[in-house]
């Protein structure tokens, strides 16, 4: 059956579309702090879900929401997204599906009810209430509906598939509403015996209430935008009849022309190919005025220029003159026989990516070793040579050596609640939110020395950002809008797919120049030509250079930094070389204490430099590793986190 579409209604739907175009041209164009969506006080003030869970492994929900709509608005009703594909075990070519069945609405305040069920992607999406009605204030709708296969069987120590766990998203991290109060209670065939609940951003482990028995109960309350909730409850086997996911493998519109779509497509086949150019001048505009390093003018580079009180010069660091400077160019490296003057391991790897890397953590650990304040011991496994783990032992550190606050967050994070010993190996899956707050604090501690006028994670990640931003406007568009737009004008609306692609192409030129916008200070410059000229050191560095009596101090000093720089190996060469002309000078050398190694009785300086370089690589992938997640159990994996379960939901008004 063809159905038309009044002139009157559609005009309303074309001048609606023109909106949405304009809306979307200054997402793209416009400055980035004008880009806001008033939330006005629109909130989800409740939200009760039952889930009766049956002995097929499906679910019965029922959902009262009370839903305040913003004041001064007109909104039709509300939208719920529920998912009902999810990948499954990272296979590019199979999913999950949760097959939803049984939908119906009511609403109890009086609110239009009408409801309609239609394919979104991944979700189903319910939309409520009546094109022809507004309505307003808060009101309470009720929904009940079914979901299939929801319910994960979990095999126990011997394999038998002995315990049923249903872990679900309540939340998804795309709902976008306030929710203020929020209960689920479980009833099953059997009592729950254990049970977890998490909220927040996806991968957060703070937790929310729950209450395992029967019925079993969780809640959370304020969940924020962006914040999701995932609950977690063990049932025994036997309460079921062998419920099983339903795993498939790798899917679904046309009216009358409009008089408007001749003109809609210009404007998106504009839009496409204008979107791209606009990006990239404005984004190289940028990156060549402020993105580029600033520089001390006519200085030497490496030095920093001389203030009347004596002190270091400025450029904007402490007690420093302002000195003029100038931005690009190239800096002649001077080899220089020293790190930079009070600037750790650390420092240096951040300065010379601009980034925070594991790698300059991993050297800090050995920088303290160093330094007195932790030992280092290898453990070997049955090989000769092997080394599976890493005992760390915490000492007390020599008088006067003072920590930064990240080298302190580090030793603490090390030895919280273990003592003054630990493995390497207890700290996986345990040191990723330290990790993440060293991080900050290192990049705190560049903008505090004065290398550059903002954190160069924060001037990377806003442009990045919007990068991110347009590039999923593209997205929509190029996957949802030419459909969307057919419906609104007919079937001569075809430019929706020339907008997308030249959005995401937008995108990705912001966001690749974004990250080329943090940018040093001249201070910064002159640091980062210390840094290298420390490193060309490093590389270059002659046995003959260095005097016996010396050797364990420097060759312990700067390993820390021939880490940053990736030249451990080349460095261990060089003292080598040292050893052998001692031996033959009929000299001992003093061997470092700070790393035990287990190759053998006699410990050489290439033993220790390379037990330091397996130790950090092992040790950046322990110090970021967290629990990874199967759609397998929540409890025994340690997979448990804020939108780790199956499935999940959205919603909003109309």
């Amino acid at each position: 059956m063809h159905t038309t579409t009044s002139r009157p209604t559609r005009d309303r739907r074309i001048g609606m579309l023109l909106a949405l175009l304009v809306a979307g041209a200054f997402l793209v164009f416009g400055p980035a702090t004008g880009v806001a969506r008033a939330a006005g006080d629109e909130a989800m003030t409740s939200y009760a879900a039952v889930y009766d869970l049956q002995r097929d492994g499906s679910v019965e929900v029922t959902e009262t929401i009370r839903w305040r709509f913003p004041s001064g608005a007109e909104r039709h009703g509300i939208f719920r997204n529920i998912v009902v594909r999810m990948g499954y075990n990272d296979e590019p070519d199979r999913y999950r599906y949760y097959d939803l069945t049984d939908v119906d609405v009511s609403s109890p305040s009086g609110a239009p009810d009408e409801f309609r069920v239609s394919d979104n992607g991944a979700s189903k999406e319910i939309r409520i209430g009546s094109p022809s009605e507004y309505t307003s204030g808060t009101q309470e709708y009720v929904l009940r509906y079914t979901l299939h296969n929801v319910l994960n069987p979990i095999a126990g120590k011997d394999g038998a598939e002995n315990t049923v766990e249903f872990h679900y998203n309540v939340f998804g991290s795309n709902e976008m509403t306030q929710r203020d109060r929020v209960t689920v209670t479980v009833n099953a065939p059997a009592a729950s015996t254990d049970v977890l609940c998490f909220r927040g951003e996806r991968g957060s482990t703070d937790t929310c209430t729950a209450t395992a028995g029967s019925p079993t109960r969780y809640s959370a309350d304020n969940l924020g935008p962006g914040q999701a909730m995932t609950v977690i409850g063990q049932y025994p086997a036997s309460a079921f009849d062998d419920p099983q996911p339903d795993v498939r493998s790798g899917s679904a519109g046309e009216g009358a022309e409009s008089e408007a779509a001749p003109a809609v497509n210009a404007a998106a086949y504009a839009g496409g190919i204008a979107a791209p150019l606009i990006a990239a001048a404005v984004m190289g505009t940028l990156v060549w005025t402020r993105g580029r390093d600033e520089r001390y003018a006519g200085v030497t580079p490496g030095l920093s220029p001389s203030v009347m009180d004596g002190g270091a010069g400025g450029g904007g660091g402490p007690g420093g003159v302002a000195a003029p400077t100038t931005r690009g160019g190239k800096q002649a490296i001077a080899v220089q026989f020293t790190p930079p003057k009070g600037v750790q391991p650390g420092m240096v790897g951040t300065i010379i990516d601009e980034t925070a890397n594991p790698i300059d953590v991993s050297a800090t650990v050995i920088d303290l070793a160093v330094r007195g304040f932790l030992q280092i011991e290898e453990k070997g496994s049955s090989g000769l040579f092997s080394r599976t783990d890493w005992t760390l032992t915490r000492i007390d550190p020599p008088e006067g050596e003072r920590l930064l606050p990240y080298e302190r967050t580090v030793l603490e994070g090390i030895f919280s609640g273990r003592g003054d010993q630990v493995d390497l190996s207890e700290l996986k899956n345990h040191f990723a939110s330290t990790m993440k707050t060293v991080q900050s604090q290192m990049y705190r501690e560049v903008v505090q020395r004065g290398w550059f006028r903002s954190s160069p994670r924060a001037q990377r990640g806003i442009w990045q950002g919007l990068g991110v931003v347009v590039a999923g406007l593209g997205a929509l568009v190029l996957f949802y809008g030419q459909g969307a737009m057919s419906v609104l004008l007919g079937h001569g609306f075809s430019g929706g797919t020339a907008l997308g692609v030249g959005l995401l192409l937008s995108g990705a030129i912001i966001w690749v120049l974004g990250g080329k916008m943090a940018a040093k200070t001249g201070e910064g410059s002159a640091v980062l030509a210390q840094s290298l000229g420390f490193k060309e050191y490093l590389t270059t560095a002659e046995a003959g250079q260095i005097a016996f009596e010396e050797a364990s101090n420097i060759f312990s000093r700067y390993l820390p930094y021939a880490v940053v720089f990736g030249v451990a190996d080349r460095w261990a060469k060089t003292f080598a070389e040292v050893a052998r002309a001692a031996e033959a000078a009929n000299q001992s050398l003093i061997m470092p204490t700070w790393y035990i190694w287990s190759g053998n009785v006699f410990p050489d300086f290439g033993g220790i430099a390379n037990g330091v370089e397996n130790f950090s690589t092992t040790s950046t992938g322990t110090f970021t590793s967290t629990p990874g997640s199967s759609g397998g159990s929540g409890f025994s994996s340690g997979g448990g986190f804020s939108g780790s379960g199956g499935g999940g939901s959205s919603s909003g008004s109309w």
